[in-house]
């Protein structure tokens, strides 16, 4: 009997081995696929190159990453920064920010996990350096993204390897995005986690969906909605969604219980809430509503939009402006009018609506509740992946002279970002160099 049982364990790990050889061997025989992750391997890499450069610059040339920086989190764009790189990203982490553990609980276990990764991997580095690497970290994180976007791109909507990249470039520059790999701040994490979960749910994998949903809901509770959004739309099957949802919500439970600091966010969760409540939730008269839904929710995530330099108190603060530039108010004003035009024309598409979903979910929560409205270019990323898909069905149409409006548009579009992001990044720049 014995003598069987191992027989059927060798007869397994070969059945394994061979398998795993065939998937290699049919990959390599795929030559489209090789030229596809050859081609992106070569964009990460020129991607990583330039962000890498630009944080290096700022390591060595301003004061930004500088632990005895006088400014104070908060001072850019409404950035948590200081808070995360003192506080979380730690290996003695301080648990007195009961606000940010209730609506982050898992980010915090992360952040410790980057730290005992950073102390080891630079032992005898200077302190003042610990920002910087959790930018590189940072850096990693998005590209990440930036791959499961050109999947999502390449191998569910089936664009050519040229319009990929002009969209993931599109995402890549846009503003919150880029000041998301030079910042610390969480959302350039959950962001990816999104978009890795709609690739695994379009892929129908329960196992991976259900671990990224347990993900999604700790670094940030509130996208546990835009997860489960997700689910409906593009799990095929009704068991299957209740599969994910049951496997969520049982498997958040285990690991909540997991983790040393619940605690605290059970005797502080109510309290928390009515503080974010208070701090998050803007009042104002329409006009200014109005003009804060488009430039801080629609626009700034895309456009490096006009900023007001204040200094309160003697500290540097950097906010964006409710203004931009003609060009910016127009090129944003036409994206979306294109998207509503690819909505119209693909209703019907199950992958569509589960992007449409997302974005309505948090223009919900930040312009209908007004939850996080003046800071709305940090929540671009919980939504940016969803505009970008959603945009990216103009390239689907069979119309060659559609199509062809929608190309132009996107080079153009590129083109405008490069013009303002990289411009105001620089102008950025210059004021860091100053701070002491």
């Amino acid at each position: 009997m014995e003598n069987k049982d191992i027989i059927t364990v060798k007869k397994r790990k070969c059945n394994f081995m061979s398998d795993i050889k065939e998937r290699i061997k049919q990959f390599f025989e795929n030559k489209t696929k090789v030229k596809d992750y050859l081609y992106l391997f070569v964009y990460v890499f020129i991607i990583f190159t330039i962000l890498f450069t630009i944080a290096n610059t700022i390591r060595t040339e301003t004061n930004f990453y500088n632990e005895n920086l006088t400014f104070r989190w908060k001072n850019l764009l409404s950035y948590d920064d200081m808070l995360y790189a003192r506080d979380v990203y730690t290996t003695s982490p301080k648990y007195e920010n009961t606000v940010h553990l209730s609506i982050h609980p898992l980010f915090d276990a992360l952040a410790q996990i980057v730290a005992k990764i950073e102390s080891i991997i630079f032992s005898n580095a200077n302190p003042n350096d610990h920002y910087y690497h959790i930018v590189l970290f940072q850096i990693l994180i998005n590209l990440v993204g930036v791959v499961y976007l050109y999947k999502i791109l390449r191998e569910q909507l089936k664009l050519r390897n040229i319009w990929c990249f002009l969209l993931i470039t599109i995402y890549e520059i846009a503003t919150v995005t880029l000041f998301g790999t030079l910042a610390v701040e969480s959302f350039l994490i959950s962001g990816t986690l999104l978009i890795m979960s709609y690739y695994y749910l379009s892929k129908q994998k329960l196992v991976i969906s259900s671990i990224l949903g347990i993900l999604v809901t700790g670094m940030c509770i509130t996208n546990s909605l835009a997860f489960g959004v997700m689910a409906i739309f593009l799990l095929k099957n009704k068991k299957d969604i209740l599969k994910v949802g049951i496997s969520c919500i049982l498997g958040g439970i285990v690991v909540f219980l997991l983790i040393p600091y619940k605690s605290y966010i059970i005797d502080n969760l109510f309290s928390s809430i009515n503080t974010y409540t208070e701090l998050y939730t803007p009042s104002h008269d329409f006009l200014t509503y109005v003009k804060m839904i488009f430039y801080y929710i629609i626009s700034s995530p895309l456009f490096f939009i006009n900023i007001i330099h204040d200094t309160p108190n003697g500290l540097d603060y950097i906010k964006f402006d409710l203004s931009a530039d003609l060009p910016i108010i127009i090129m944003t004003v036409l994206f979306f009018i294109f998207i509503i035009y690819n909505i119209i024309k693909n209703i019907k598409g199950r992958n569509l609506l589960a992007a449409l979903g997302v974005f309505i979910y948090n223009m919900i929560i930040h312009v209908v509740v007004r939850f996080g409205l003046y800071e709305g270019t940090i929540y671009g990323l919980h939504f940016l992946f969803a505009e970008i898909l959603m945009f990216a069905y103009g390239f689907k149409i069979k119309d060659k002279s559609i199509r062809k409006v929608f190309i132009a548009f996107s080079i153009l579009f590129l083109i405008i970002q490069l013009r303002y992001n990289i411009d105001g990044l620089l102008k950025c720049l210059l004021l860091f160099k100053d701070w002491q």
